[in-house]
């Protein structure tokens, strides 16, 4: 039962749709109870109106009035699962924004040990969660109120045939509960085989042109092969398990229904009870077995559930890259101080940096170079709080910047990274991309001072050309174009270019380190390249080194 306490984890979610819950929920019992007369009047109608009194009058009136009653159920059922429709959108709504939250809050390092094929598993699996206010689980309950009162009816009909039914349900519930438990095993393990199929294709589509250049079709296709198959097992299973279930379900159904018959036939004969009530009784008898079926069979839809806010649970405990404590920084980064920083991946990896000392101040126009896996990019991370040290500490004005706010760092610091994402849309609405107080003329303005009008104008539509998600339909020098100058918008205290000009002609590279040598756009710029020549305007450089024990050591 512990795992069924894990549906509290939906009620906060709620709050927004209380009233469609509630209005929704009135709504299902009131078609429910509506409907319990109907068998009744069917006997009724049987017994006195077409045997006895053989009125045409009568017979007419009671069918318009249960044909009334169907139509009233009709509109009612409508009513209710159009609201618990809505309720179940906007929950795995509201779970997935904050689920998508709580990653983007989370340290990189939580999202650097996850397969993204896995989080973006879990991320759609959140729809499973909104099926707990599916109308067929919530008839579940809502049953319970059809079921007393069609026995309050069959007491009054015939408390014989009563007692039968009262002695089948027991057994009949604990069939189906049975056989429902194995439904939900098979069920929980074919989400999980699904899940790490998801991955796997992911990394596929993800290293697609890579698999290509290394004609490793056959290998990525193995692996593919082998997770199918284990899902595939795993849906085998539970689409026998629920063959099964639905067998059950009938034997026991029909044996009720023979026994029912017996004992009414025998009722009958001896003319205890008439056809009219052996007609209404029958039809109360499908309404019980079926709740009885349903309260039996929940842990199929219930359980599944339970378990899928187990896994999505993992992303709200997450911890957040920001103290509970921490300021917002809103002075200018005037120096940025590394105090015996050493940094690792993980607690088992070698330190990519160590005893890290250095100082950047307003002015200082940094080279930082290296080769390759010398800790540059590292650096940059640091620096922009995307990690953060393993010992030691980094102090901005001479605060730890533990205890400042991360992204009151970052709206400080424009970076070009070396690997650059674009979003899907506009050149445009990329360069403004988390900048609310930019404008388009900003951007207009910024293209003139650094002279890329005719750069940009070899776009189709000049700032207003689309670009696919991850830039793939322009080339590797458009995209750092289009990131220099979503870093350079907006006045910087730190500029960061990394490898940032490396696609670029050598004309149109001369001339953005022209302009940066000129413009006072930031306080202080760091520059990452590999390229032998000098850079007139840089004041410092930083040579990153790496000796056999793999430790870094930096020279200033």
């Amino acid at each position: 039962m512990d795992i069924y306490k894990n549906l509290g984890f939906i009620f906060k979610f709620i709050k927004k749709s209380k009233l469609y819950l509630i209005v929704g929920i009135v709504t299902m019992i009131l078609s429910a109870v509506i409907i319990t007369p109907i068998p009744y009047l069917i006997g009724y109608t049987i017994d006195n109106i077409i045997l006895v009194n053989k009125s045409y009058n009568e017979l007419y009136k009671v069918v318009a009035l249960i044909i009334l009653i169907y139509i009233i159920k009709y509109f009612l059922t409508l009513f209710y699962q159009y609201y618990l429709s809505k309720v179940q959108q906007n929950v795995v709504n509201e779970i997935r924004l904050s689920m998508i939250n709580n990653i983007i809050e989370s340290p990189l390092s939580f999202i650097n040990t996850k397969e993204k094929g896995y989080i973006l598993s879990r991320i759609s699996e959140s729809q499973q969660i909104g099926s707990i206010f599916n109308p067929n689980i919530l008839n579940s309950f809502v049953g319970i109120f059809d079921l007393i009162g069609a026995l309050i009816v069959m007491i009054y009909l015939n408390l014989k045939l009563t007692i039968l039914c009262l002695v089948m349900i027991p057994i009949y519930y604990f069939i189906s509960k049975k056989s429902s438990k194995k439904i939900t095993e098979s069920t929980i393990k074919v989400h999980e085989t699904a899940a790490i199929l998801n991955g796997e294709v992911y990394e596929t589509l993800n290293g697609i042109e890579d698999i290509k250049l290394l004609n490793a079709k056959d290998i990525h296709i193995s692996k593919v092969s082998i997770k199918l198959r284990n899902m595939m097992k795993s849906a085998l299973k539970q689409s026998l398990n629920f063959i099964c279930f639905i067998q059950n379900i009938i034997l026991a159904s029909d044996m009720v229904t023979a026994l029912v018959l017996l004992l009414s036939g025998i009722l009958i004969l001896q003319n205890e009870i008439t056809v009219g009530l052996y007609t209404s009784f029958s039809l109360y008898t499908s309404r019980i077995l079926a709740t009885a079926q349903t309260l039996g069979s929940l842990d199929i839809m219930v359980k599944p559930v339970c378990t899928t806010i187990v896994r999505v649970k993992e992303f709200f405990n997450l911890d957040s890259e920001n103290n509970i404590n921490s300021n917002p920084l809103e002075v200018n980064i005037k120096n940025i101080s590394f105090k015996d920083v050493s940094f690792k991946y993980s607690e088992n990896s070698e330190f990519i940096i160590k005893e890290f000392n250095e100082e950047f101040k307003e002015g200082d126009k940094i080279l930082l170079s290296g080769i390759n896996g010398s800790g540059k990019t590292t650096l940059i991370k640091l620096i922009t709080a995307l990690y953060t040290p393993t010992t030691g500490c980094i102090l901005i004005n001479g605060q730890d910047y533990s205890n400042l706010n991360k992204e009151s760092i970052r709206e400080k610091i424009g970076v070009v990274s070396q690997n650059i994402f674009l979003f899907k849309g506009t050149i445009i609405e990329n360069i403004l991309y988390g900048k609310k107080d930019a404008t388009r003329q900003d951007v207009i303005d910024l293209i003139k001072e650094f002279k890329l009008d005719s750069y940009i104008n070899r776009f189709e539509q000049g700032i207003d050309t689309e670009i696919i998600q991850n830039g793939t339909s322009i080339s590797g020098g458009q995209a750092q174009i289009v990131a220099f100058l979503r870093a350079m918008i907006g006045e910087k205290d730190i500029l960061i270019l990394d490898e940032a000009t490396s696609s670029l002609d050598i004309e149109t590279r001369k001339m953005i380190l022209n302009t940066l040598s000129e413009i006072e756009k930031y306080k202080i710029l760091i520059v990452i390249s590999h390229h032998d020549e000098k850079i007139s305007f840089i004041n410092k450089e930083i040579s990153l080194m790496k000796h056999e024990n793999k430790l870094v050591k930096f020279k200033v």
